[in-house]
């Protein structure tokens, strides 16, 4: 974890500040993975990519920046951390958007419908996505084939050595055998592989609409 800690400290200390620079062509990004029962490797992937993002100028994760709305005060490594956590934790209309539904109503399709309205303006403000697929799930999986139904980009990433895998990478890979123009998909080894990547695929992207 030291050399995550190393990447995303160096890009969220900065604040956003490569941002400020050139906000005409910054690209609207979705950063996932897995979500709920995520560990370190992903949430971390996605702390660090989200720094590069503010750092960088070359985009921004819309789900950071709906929340960096909620949330201003908020050191920037706190706030790309508690939004790699479940929605209700920490969703600030969560509370009052709950109270207004029936009672009876399931508390797993309200939370389900409350991360599905956010979600998809996340997804339909992203011009495109990156992702780890180091533990990516089902979950994974319907979203990257949103993206690929809207025509829109993807990168996503695995760990190169295969004694730390722990999914079917032929599963992504065929993604971007089917959808070459749109997935790209890299191995890496380090979290400066990722960063660097990540930089490369950007930078070649068309500026934000």
């Amino acid at each position: 974890m030291d050399r995550w800690q190393a990447a995303l400290d160096t890009a969220l200390s900065r604040g956003g500040r490569g941002m400020q620079k050139d906000m005409n062509r910054a690209i609207p990004c979705y950063v996932g993975g897995k979500g709920m029962y995520a560990t370190a490797t992903t949430r971390e992937f996605k702390v660090a990519v989200i720094g590069l993002l503010e750092e960088s100028g070359l985009g921004y994760d819309t789900r950071y920046r709906y929340y960096r709305r909620q949330f201003p005060a908020m050191e920037p490594q706190q706030l790309a951390r508690m939004i790699c956590d479940p929605i209700e934790i920490f969703d600030r209309d969560w509370p009052n958007w709950r109270a207004a539904q029936a009672p009876s109503r399931d508390e797993a399709e309200l939370i389900t419908a409350f991360f599905l309205e956010r979600d998809a303006r996340f997804r339909d403000e992203a011009q495109a996505a990156i992702y780890c697929f180091d533990e990516a799930g089902f979950g994974s999986g319907v979203n990257v084939m949103r993206f690929i139904g809207a025509g829109k980009p993807i990168l996503g990433f695995y760990r190169r050595d295969p004694a730390e895998r722990r999914v079917n990478v032929g599963n992504f890979l065929q993604l971007h055998m089917d959808y070459p123009t749109l997935v790209t998909v890299r191995a890496y080894q380090t979290p400066d592989d990722i960063l660097s990547e990540a930089r490369r695929w950007l930078a070649a992207l068309p500026a934000s609409r």
